[in-house]
């Protein structure tokens, strides 16, 4: 096959929306036991979190993309929770991420990070890590 062809009929798991819905539907069950300490540690986690500069606990922050909150709980050791949006296309993995003691009082929420549901400028910092 040419290589375009190769690639359209490859095995897709979460390149588009539907697919990865139905994907961490069933990958949020064990996501924070067995993904995240093989492939995204609390170091790893720290380290991508530096350059956001969270100086200060009254900064408002949203982790687009945030799922189980594995970085939003990193984001809520220098940002107060009240302050913290964590917005994620999976009800699944958002639903792991309210049981979390520690993610108490921050803002989860479903959405589309392709399409943000907040105006221009809401928050002073952006993050997408993992």
């Amino acid at each position: 096959l040419p290589p375009a062809m190769a690639m359209a009929s490859a095995p897709r798991f979460i390149q588009h929306k539907k697919e990865a819905f139905w994907f961490y539907r069933f990958l949020s069950i064990v996501y924070d036991h067995v993904i995240n300490p093989g492939h995204w540690t609390e170091d790893m986690r720290d380290d991508a979190l530096e350059p956001a500069d969270l100086h200060s606990r009254k900064l408002k922050v949203v982790d687009v993309g945030g799922g189980t909150g594995f970085t939003t709980l990193g984001i809520v050791r220098h940002v107060d929770p009240a302050n913290v949006t964590l917005l994620d296309q999976s009800p699944h993995q958002l639903d792991k991420a309210r049981q979390k003691e520690a993610l108490k009082g921050v803002q989860i929420m479903e959405g589309d990070a392709e399409d943000l549901p907040f105006p221009t400028d809401t928050f002073d910092r952006y993050v997408s890590a993992g």
